[in-house]
């Protein structure tokens, strides 16, 4: 089969299922309402764009002004830039918060009086369910669930090196994406910030600073030459740790709201980057004439317009049988022919290659990730230096990372960022000791009856 010949069925495919999905994705719009904090505000003011910038899409799409189409998807990749700038600063929130507050909990559970805690006897039950699966990949999430439940207690040093040791694993590997994406979810877990996120991005996110802010004080009043007020009692400490897991389950409804409007950009701005391609794929669509009415009607409900409920039921229920219909085939020829065409893609040369950059786009419109990156890069090998200059700047940004945080803070950072690494013990003892050493290093039974009760609720 010629590429051409795969090319039109790729065009056809993605633009019937991304009807479906967009059909899918306002029906399942949230409604968001706005709420003191400011998460409700910010989610309903993209949600509110889409809508505007969705209804317009539409509409060109109906008439066929091509022109229209070609600004009215443009806009929407827009949008989703800047949603995807301000998700990534709310992860970081997230993430920031989610340390902060299992800091706090420790440092009260310091203070709680309990009963004698027979480590050995912890841990060997605790070990007992840790391989209690024949999965290995269960067993390995459970390890990584154990590492994240305890502070890490090993110096700096020793952090930095099994770091480099896994970054070195990827020396050599024919593309870097795999060196990327780890190096990724390192910084994610630390809640450092990308040198390159959006101003604006930043701003539409700053009203977190002051809901975190008490947190932040209250870890580092631990610090010796701090001049924040020490917080002394339980009582105070636990008010802060509560607004703080509030703030944190508002961070995440605000993201999954974020993702599910992203979700319906990605599939209008695919049908409209496909509209243009020749043949139009609209002239051999299974699903447009059963799903475009749904579309329209669903936009305007979502955007507050009154409309016939019979006429709404008809035209819906006319997508979700064509979902029924076609949704299960179109994935499985997607999936077999969006691999064949980039392999084929990627034997060209640069300037043959752009004519199929809006079907690759619509492929990457259509993956499961709704944020994923709509660039195409070429496969580069990984070297040894790309490898050192990953270290280095990792280095150098846990040691910003760290710099002024008490000691809880920085094992808690550490924590978050091993559990993100492959599972490095060589076997069972290995992991018994780690959770004996980090067991009799708690400061009192208090301290190790939370972290027991914490890595139980993991497991």
């Amino acid at each position: 089969m010629s590429i051409k010949s795969i090319e039109r069925r790729l065009c056809s495919s993605f633009y019937d299922m991304a009807w479906l999905n967009l059909s899918a994705g306002i029906e399942n719009l949230p409604e968001i309402a706005p709420d003191e904090a400011g998460f409700g505000t910010l989610s309903e003011s993209f949600r509110k764009q889409f809508l505007a910038e969705g209804r317009a899409l539409t509409e060109a799409l109906v008439s066929g002004d091509q022109e229209e189409v070609f600004a009215g998807t443009e806009k929407l990749l827009g949008l989703r830039t800047s949603i995807a700038g301000v998700a990534e600063e709310l992860t970081r929130y997230r993430a920031e918060g989610r340390l902060l507050r299992n800091v706090l909990l420790r440092r009260e559970a310091v203070g709680l009086s309990a009963g004698p805690v027979n480590v050995e006897d912890e841990v060997r039950e605790l070990l007992g369910k840790m391989f209690s699966s024949d999965d290995p990949m269960i067993t390995n999430l459970r390890i990584r669930s154990m590492v994240a439940a305890f502070p890490a207690r090993m110096t700096r040093s020793s952090f930095y090196d099994r770091i480099a040791g896994y970054l070195s694993l990827y020396n050599g590997q024919e593309d870097s994406d795999g060196l990327d994406a780890f190096v990724y979810r390192l910084r994610s877990a630390a809640a450092i910030r990308s040198d390159a996120a959006e101003e604006s991005a930043k701003t539409e996110t700053a009203f977190l600073d002051p809901l975190l802010q008490p947190a932040r004080d209250a870890v580092c009043a631990a610090v010796a030459d701090s001049d924040v007020t020490v917080i002394r009692t339980p009582e105070e400490i636990t008010a802060i740790a509560d607004r703080l897991g509030a703030t944190n389950a508002g961070i995440d409804t605000a993201i999954g709201e974020l993702e599910s409007i992203t979700r319906c950009i990605n599939a209008l701005a695919a049908i409209g980057l496909l509209s243009g391609m020749e043949p139009n794929p609209e002239e051999n669509s299974s699903v447009v004439g059963d799903v475009r009415p749904a579309v329209a009607a669903q936009l305007d409900r979502a955007a507050g317009e009154t409309a016939d409920t019979m006429e709404y039921e008809r035209v819906t229920e006319r997508a979700h049988a064509a979902m029924e219909t076609y949704f299960e085939p179109l994935s499985v020829l997607m999936e077999t022919e969006t691999g064949r065409l980039q392999a084929e893609i990627d034997k060209m040369d640069d300037e043959s290659a752009e004519a199929y950059i809006p079907v690759m786009k619509a492929a990457r419109l259509m993956s499961t990730s709704a944020f994923a990156s709509l660039e195409h890069t070429p496969a580069v090998p990984v070297t040894p230096e790309r490898v050192d200059g990953c270290r280095d700047e990792l280095n150098r940004e846990f040691d910003q990372c760290f710099s002024g945080q008490p000691k809880a803070m920085v094992r808690e950072i550490m924590a978050a960022v091993l559990a993100e690494l492959p599972v490095w013990f060589d076997n069972r003892t290995e992991v018994m000791e780690y959770m004996l050493q980090s067991l009799r290093g708690c400061r009192t039974d208090g301290e190790r009856r939370f972290a027991v009760r914490l890595l139980r609720a993991a497991l």
